[in-house]
């Protein structure tokens, strides 16, 4: 029944309910700038409820809990767009950077280093014998080449600052993972379901999750409580409930996927590499060792698209069995032990692949502790392996390095390997003021005798522009007149040479296109009263004897420059291209000229300065490994890859501002539900504290029932 003494209860349950409403509204009112805080309310219910006359009456009010304002949709949202916001604003960052590198609007770029070099070649043609034109065309070629290392040393830098960015990153990722586990487990242990809520914990995970988004994509399923978690897009778990998984950026791992035949006959074959590069190579095997040397095709997009040949069809590399390795793209490729390229596995068979990952990549640990290659990989045709990380900024920082970057890189060593071809290939036909009395090539070969020079096992950077054909030598005597043989014949001498010939040549044993088939060739004519040709060090060496000087001449086969012989560039890339030092201790050796039908050089003869000068403006061929290649001019193909890093920037910048754009309209829909409005907290902060004086006042009015009922007994 109705009593004094329950209407004192009520009032004191409607005080307790009040002074808990104030102190969750005084607590919003104090963390309205506290980021990551989500505004809390206080659950109210009514009390048990008593049956008696004239019917059931209320026991009051009871505070049950304290809850925060959250939409589940809203922050996965949020989560979602703040991997893709981060993606593009690392993208964005780091290609700022390398856009400088490549700045043309003034006066000192590469392309006016390019121009000052080639306007050089020009004034040589009007007076090639002057040496203060050729000291300022070495001078300004000694330019041209250092803004090239210059610019190759800069991407390397970004590229350094680029993987310590990511190490960096994945600590945090794996930092944050452990959090959010130690998290889960706090909050099992302090959450009462429907009485008491460790909100503060709550949202302290959701800050991590976010900071998570921030690095890598990911998803969230949260079954209650501390059973939660968090994975990639991509499916990789990094907390199950109280379990974090680990990140590892690391060297890369080499993984086989063998066929049947090879699972079946437990193969152990394996394949290996040297050398580096920011793709990755996937091999497979087209024939195995059972029909002899073994066969594969290659691709740098995990078997999407194959390597093509000069005719677009799908480029099949054979291992050669001199040294075992085969050259693809970057890296030098074999088959066998780690120590031992020669011997073939027998147990290799067609369908078995391989992909290599030549550089630091990104690897997900599973329970079991095996690795799982996650790192971003983006497909010939612009799209991106889902199977892998895509968003935040560790997808932007590994799209950028292995993309762009990668990119620039690559483009960057084929404009100066084409540069220093067509350079070296006019210049080593050339003729200088002063014969040779002894040369020796810059560039060394693998295998001096048992591999041919256009072989792609020769170690030469430029093997695959040889063919078959002949170089003229010319040899003069003490007085610098053409020399003549023991039969008055002229030692000017077209010596046939082909640099495919893999067949035994009869004087040394050596087969006939390798470096020391090469010398025997020259040996055979000039040897031993006029010339001598020997390989010192695997590079080419040539010496005159008895007083003789040479010079060299036509070369329809370009062994000359590929071997670094009488050219004016050493190096194959930006990274590593110089002055030939011949040249640069003697001018005289600059090749302005050209010996004449009659075997000498005339002075003023200015022939291959012009052929040098006309490379300006001649359409030449530039190529990437993995895309298809181009005819343009030198300027042209320099112009290009400026565009190209002016369009991606360009292009980052403005996803960048736009997903940024959608993070913010994201975050504010997100804070109209979870943040602390002032403006509400006032309004709740007035209701309150009426109720609360309203509770006062009913336990006031219940006294004075009391102090009357007490008087009526008085």
């Amino acid at each position: 029944m109705s009593s004094l003494s329950s209407i004192l209860s009520i009032g004191r349950s409607a005080l307790s309910a009040s002074q808990a409403a104030l102190q969750v509204t005084g607590n919003n009112i104090a963390n309205v700038d506290t980021e990551g805080y989500s505004k809390q309310s206080v659950v109210l219910r009514d009390g048990a409820y008593i049956t008696t006359q004239p019917g059931q009456l209320g026991s009051g009010v009871v505070a049950q809990e304290v809850v925060r304002s959250y939409d589940a949709l809203t922050e996965s949202q949020y989560v979602s767009q703040i991997s893709v916001r981060d993606r593009w604003t690392a993208m964005y960052n780091g290609l700022t950077s390398i856009q400088n590198l490549f700045n043309e609007s003034n006066t000192d770029g590469a392309n006016a280093a390019l121009s000052n070099f080639f306007d050089d070649w020009g004034d040589l043609t009007t007076d090639p014998d002057a040496a203060a034109t050729r000291q300022t065309m070495l001078e300004d070629s000694q330019t041209l080449l250092s803004v090239y290392r210059s610019m190759a040393d800069s991407l390397s830098q970004q590229e350094t600052q680029l993987n310590t960015a990511i190490s960096d990153d994945v600590d945090t990722l794996n930092q944050l993972a452990q959090d959010v586990a130690d998290l889960n487990r706090q909050i099992n242990q302090y959450q009462i379901d429907g009485v008491s809520n460790p909100n503060s914990l709550y949202d302290q995970r959701d800050a991590k999750v976010e900071a998570m988004a921030s690095l890598v994509d990911v998803n969230v399923v949260d079954n209650g409580k501390g059973d939660y978690t968090v994975y990639t897009k991509s499916g990789q778990t990094i907390v199950d409930g109280t379990v974090s998984f680990n990140f590892a950026f690391e060297q890369g791992k080499t993984v086989r996927t063998l066929s049947d035949a090879s699972i079946a006959a437990t193969s152990d074959a394996q394949c290996y590499y040297d050398g580096s590069d920011s793709k990755e190579y996937t091999i497979e095997v087209v024939d195995g060792t059972a029909s002899g040397t073994p066969t594969f095709k290659a691709s740098l997009d995990g078997g999407k698209t194959w390597l093509t040949d000069t005719d677009g069809n799908t480029a099949i590399f054979s291992a050669n069995d001199e040294d075992g390795k085969v050259r693809v793209g970057d890296l030098d490729i074999w088959f066998g032990t780690t120590t031992d390229a020669t011997t073939f596995p027998s147990d290799l068979n067609t369908g078995d692949s391989f992909t290599l990952v030549p550089k630091k990549a990104l690897y997900w640990y599973t329970t079991a502790g095996t690795p799982e290659n996650v790192t971003p990989q983006q497909y010939a045709d612009g799209t991106e392996n889902t199977r892998r990380i895509t968003g935040g900024a560790l997808g932007g920082a590994f799209l950028l390095r292995d993309g762009q970057l990668g990119e620039y890189q690559d483009s960057l060593d084929a404009m100066v390997n084409s540069l220093v071809w067509e350079v070296n290939r006019e210049h080593s036909q050339g003729a200088g003021l002063t014969n040779f009395s002894t040369v020796q090539g810059t560039y060394s070969v693998a295998d001096t005798d048992t591999v041919a020079l256009a072989s792609n096992a020769s170690g030469l950077p430029y093997f695959d522009r040889l063919q078959s054909g002949a170089l003229m030598l010319y040899a003069y005597d003490a007085n610098g007149d053409l020399a003549t043989d023991a039969g008055g014949v002229s030692l000017a001498r077209s010596i046939a040479f082909d640099p495919t010939d893999d067949t035994n040549f009869s004087s040394s044993g050596a087969i006939a296109g390798s470096l020391q088939g090469l010398a025997d060739a020259i040996n055979d004519v000039f040897s031993p009263d006029y010339l001598q040709a020997a390989v010192v060090n695997n590079q080419l060496s040539i010496s005159g004897q008895n007083g003789c000087t040479f010079q060299f001449g036509d070369d329809t086969t370009g062994v000359l420059a590929a071997l670094g012989v009488n050219t004016l560039f050493t190096g194959s890339n930006a990274s590593d291209v110089a002055i030939n030092s011949v040249v640069t201790n003697d001018v005289n050796r600059v090749c302005a000229g050209h010996v004449g039908t009659d075997g000498l050089a005339a002075s003023g003869d200015n022939s291959t300065a012009t052929a040098i000068t006309a490379l300006e403006d001649k359409a030449i061929d530039f190529s990437v490994t993995g895309q298809a290649a181009t005819s343009q001019t030198l300027g042209g193909y320099y112009d290009a890859l400026v565009g190209r890093v002016g369009a991606d920037t360009s292009a980052a910048s403005y996803q960048s501002t736009y997903q940024s754009s959608l993070a913010d309209q994201t975050k504010a829909q997100k804070l109209s539900v979870s943040g602390v409005s002032l403006d509400e907290e006032l309004t709740n902060l007035i209701k309150f504290q009426h109720s609360y004086q309203a509770a006062a006042k009913l336990i006031s009015t219940a006294n004075s029932m009391f102090e009357t009922v007490l008087g009526m007994k008085n």
